[in-house]
């Protein structure tokens, strides 16, 4: 959703550029009294758009808006000043749309530059298409279903591409968990929604080190795999699980009382602590868990959170007499 309110402020600081282009033109071809009326309509649309933007109003409900608004202007310019000019100018918008990486968005805008062409081929033909044979109409809808399809293909391709970014740079390539970088990233996105509540919980392994020590590093990377699905297998699907190194985690969850963050972790103490077969081996493994929980979301801290939940965690290591890991 952050990602969007920026696409839209970028698409308004494009339309911006592109309306003091095409008024440039008009000013050659019309003379400075070309740009009025439609200046008028353009200055109402930015300052709707500012608002919506300043006010961080559904972004998707925003991007609709801004997407309509620039045809209903390609409207209003082509009856003020129908030229072949606006009406090249008016496909630009299809690009624009695109910005979006949203297919709807790009349907949307495909549609309506159909829906132009028609209109100005033959309402405007004259004006705009004054050596062209209404029979030639075809070519021109032919022309606006194929760039559409194009964007609609280039969209789906940079989403594949961009997936395959995602998963590189947001999560650990050992076991699939949320790296830090995600950590950060849906922490900012809780405060900048402004849940009700946070909880961060800080989980470490005890004695996996003697794992890696007997049976090497591959035994105790196929062990994290195994830990990271078993705690995987009780969280919410709103919780991010994350992988700090070594065998350190984070959980992050919000909206939550602190007495189902206590359930939550006794729920993955039980499952961790349930006997586990790597090469014909049983290892029983443990986990010292320490949290962290605020309804201050609005003045949160990552880091502080990460240190508070840190502190409760070792003070749980201290107080008990743990066995740590062993393997039979």
């Amino acid at each position: 959703m952050i990602e969007m309110h920026r696409r839209n402020s970028l698409l308004l600081l494009l339309i911006s550029i592109f309306y003091f282009t095409q008024i440039i033109f008009n000013i050659v071809i019309e003379g400075i009294e070309s740009i009025f009326p439609p200046a008028i309509f353009f200055g109402i649309f930015g300052l709707i758009m500012i608002l919506l933007i300043l006010k961080k109003v559904n972004a998707k409900f925003t991007m609709y808006v801004m997407v309509g608004s620039m045809y209903i202007y390609f409207y209003y310019l082509l009856n003020d000043s129908p030229y072949l000019v606006n009406y090249l100018f008016m496909w630009l918008a299809l690009p624009l749309s695109a910005i979006y990486q949203q297919i709807k968005a790009v349907l949307m805008s495909g549609i309506a530059s159909i829906i132009l062409t028609f209109y100005s081929f033959f309402y405007l033909h004259d004006e705009i298409f004054p050596n062209v044979i209404k029979e030639d109409f075809i070519y021109l809808v032919l022309f606006g279903i194929f760039i559409t399809i194009f964007h609609i293909t280039f969209i789906l391709k940079v989403r594949a591409a961009n997936d395959k970014l995602q998963d590189l740079a947001y999560h650990d390539p050992l076991t699939g968990a949320a790296n830090r970088l995600l950590l950060k990233e849906k922490f900012d996105v809780m405060k900048y929604e402004n849940v009700d509540s946070i909880a961060l919980l800080f989980l470490d392994m005890n004695g996996f080190k003697n794992v890696n020590d007997t049976y090497g590093h591959e035994v105790g990377d196929q062990l994290l795999q195994i830990i990271v699905l078993r705690i995987d297998g009780v969280l919410r699907d709103t919780d991010l699980l994350c992988r700090l190194g070594g065998d350190e985690f984070i959980i992050l969850m919000s909206n939550i009382d602190q007495s189902i963050v206590e359930k939550i972790a006794d729920r993955i103490q039980s499952a961790l602590e349930k006997p586990m077969i790597l090469d014909q081996h049983i290892i029983n493994v443990s986990a010292s868990i320490g949290w962290h929980y605020t309804t201050e979301v609005l003045n949160a801290n990552l880091d502080e959170m990460i240190k508070e939940a840190d502190r409760a965690m070792y003070k749980e290591k201290e107080s008990k007499d743990l066995p740590g890991g062993t393997i039979n």
